[in-house]
């Protein structure tokens, strides 16, 4: 007899069996101070940003009369635990701290289900104030897109900050609303020769995203350069999944550590992420078929690319950037 896999997993039957506020390193002296915002997501992204989504369904198999052979059974296939027009509660399973303001939050989804992200997409979460008020801010997981049982945010909790906040204060067991996802910048295999990343803190997690996609596309040869600064080493999140990147693709995975605060043994670069620093470590930055993503806190956007147009749109490039010659056809900003 023919074997049936159902893949909705239905109950088995007679002929079938039944079968997831600091201006880092990287921004320019300021005589102000910045309210950041919330970590973990594209840095700069509103939430109102967050209300174009996309879906599909998963259908079922048909029965087929007996035959003598065993078929094989199909490939059961993933379910994304994200729905697109709807919040979904999901369970924290562990929270590990990674500096003294940023931990990673993992959280459960069902056996076989994963998150259906893709490169450069995030999700929104809410929560419902003590005065009945929403907040809903964006973030990018750092979890592989594939990863079943499980997803993870990096999140840095920041003072006045509601949504890192609430995070911070959740517990093992504890419920998150996720809804999502939203697609930012889209990817094709070998889209580009080179992609240069400039990241400053939090600005790190869809950087995470993109270099995980591109790399383990076998098919992709596209290389990459990071430049990730932070106010300190220790401030230096994901350096061991970064540096573990290095060292499995050293012909297509380069980064470079900026601090603003050097301590002793430090043998990096340090102060702010210029031009002429850009150009040292990243020299193809401005040459060939290429693209620059940047993302971080306010001030360091502002001297790297240039701010935000109207309604969160890309606007102009400026900064060290457009010092290098770079437009907006040839820059992305998160």
């Amino acid at each position: 007899m023919l074997r049936l896999i159902n893949p909705l997993k239905t109950s088995a039957r007679a002929f079938s069996a039944a079968v997831p506020k600091h201006a880092y390193s990287t921004s320019a002296k300021s005589g102000g101070t910045s309210k950041l915002l919330t970590i973990g997501l594209p840095l700069g992204v509103s939430a109102a940003a967050a209300y174009a989504y996309y879906g599909d369904k998963l259908g079922g198999s048909a029965a087929v009369p007996e035959v003598k052979a065993v078929a094989a059974a199909p490939k059961e296939p993933i379910a994304s635990a994200l729905d697109p027009n709807a919040f979904v509660d999901f369970k924290l399973k562990s929270v590990h701290k990674l500096t003294p303001n940023t931990s990673k939050f993992t959280f459960e989804l069902e056996e076989g289900q994963t998150l259906g992200m893709e490169v450069t997409s995030c999700v929104v979460t809410k929560f419902i104030k003590e005065d009945g008020k929403p907040v809903i801010r964006p973030y990018t997981p750092t979890s592989d897109a594939d990863q079943t049982g499980s997803f993870d945010f990096v999140i840095k909790r920041y003072e006045g900050g509601p949504m890192s906040s609430h995070i911070h204060d959740l517990k093992p067991g504890d419920t998150l609303s996720v809804k999502g996802p939203i697609s930012k910048h889209p990817f094709k295999t070998n889209q580009f020769e080179t992609v240069s990343l400039i990241a400053g803190g939090a600005g790190i997690t869809p950087m995470i995203q993109i270099i995980s996609g591109l790399l383990k596309d076998k098919a992709d040869k596209t290389k990459i350069h990071l430049i990730f600064g932070n106010v300190t080493p220790e401030d230096i999140i994901l350096k061991d999944e970064l540096d573990a990147y290095a060292k499995t693709y050293p012909d297509r995975f380069k980064v470079t550590y900026v601090v603003d605060k050097a301590v002793d043994g430090w043998k990096g670069p340090t102060g702010y992420i210029t031009a002429d620093l850009i150009k040292k470590y990243i020299p193809e930055v401005a040459t060939g078929n290429t693209k620059v993503f940047v993302c971080g806190p306010p001030l360091m956007m502002k001297s790297v690319c240039g701010v935000k147009g109207p309604n969160f749109t890309q606007g102009e490039v400026d900064g060290a950037l457009k010092e290098l010659g770079l437009d907006s056809d040839h820059v992305f900003k998160f």
